[in-house]
């Protein structure tokens, strides 16, 4: 593993280490839909954000668009008739047989298909080694989609933070540095490898069930655009960490 990421033409310093501090807001964002049912304060904080992507026929525009008209048409009871939407999808209620779609990556990853399976034993230790503490008294397994995203949203901050930090650190070759705090690279690694254990292995099959039952397009959009975000992530993470390119010869024999 080398000291640091490798920014090619298309990706400057600068548009990485924007990418991961927006991706720090909108997973946070992500976490907070959810991990509760919506208030009407946040429902009106959605409608205003105005969820706008290019028309380019992308499941993210596709589940922006469906997110625009929902938000757009949502009528006067939308706090409630969100509640019981998530209810539904999410907690089963009134659900009494087939797979719902409750938000824990055991379920999804196990062959019990149940909670508190060895993958929410790995997330812990994750979250552990890298500074994430999920509060016991929440009772809810750390394996949950918010749980997920939140510690996505926090590995996106300190990307940021230290490619800002390594930035500094050529500029300023007299300033001491911190030595001990991870490198880009490092957590850039840390990122890549949750999104491919711990997301991509059970997101893409929680979407399905998403979409099969909510009764409302706001779920399956947000999942969808969740899911399209985490592989938007992994792909820039990829460029980044692709070694570099070794210089071409002169050609000039010595």
């Amino acid at each position: 593993m080398g000291n640091h990421l490798t920014f090619v033409e298309d990706t400057s310093r600068e548009d990485a280490r924007a990418f991961f501090e927006n991706a720090q807001a909108f997973y946070a964002l992500l976490s907070s839909i959810f991990y509760l049912e919506l208030t009407e304060e946040q429902i009106n904080g959605l409608a205003e954000s105005g969820f706008d992507y290019p028309d380019d026929d992308t499941d993210m525009a596709h589940a922006c668009a469906d997110m625009r008209r929902y938000l757009a048409r949502r009528g006067a009871n939308a706090r409630q008739d969100l509640a019981v939407d998530y209810a539904r999808v999410f907690l089963a209620a009134g659900v009494y047989e087939g797979d719902t779609a409750v938000p824990y990556e055991s379920v999804y990853t196990s062959p019990e298909g149940i909670m508190m399976q060895d993958s929410r034993d790995d997330v812990v230790r994750i979250y552990a080694e890298n500074g994430l503490v999920i509060p016991r008294d929440l009772n809810v397994p750390e394996d949950h989609l918010a749980f997920e995203l939140e510690f996505m949203s926090r590995m996106s901050g300190r990307i940021a933070e230290a490619i800002q930090a390594e930035v500094e650190a050529e500029i300023d070759t007299v300033a001491e540095t911190d030595t001990e705090a991870p490198s880009a690279e490092a957590l850039a690694h840390t990122q890549l490898a949750f999104i491919d254990e711990h997301l991509l292995n059970w997101v893409p099959d929680l979407l399905g069930r998403v979409e099969t039952w909510a009764k409302l397009p706001f779920y399956p959009a947000i999942t969808k655009m969740t899911l399209c975000y985490i592989r938007e992530n992994r792909a820039l993470l990829e460029e980044l960490l692709e070694p570099a390119k070794p210089t071409e010869p002169s050609g000039v024999l010595l």
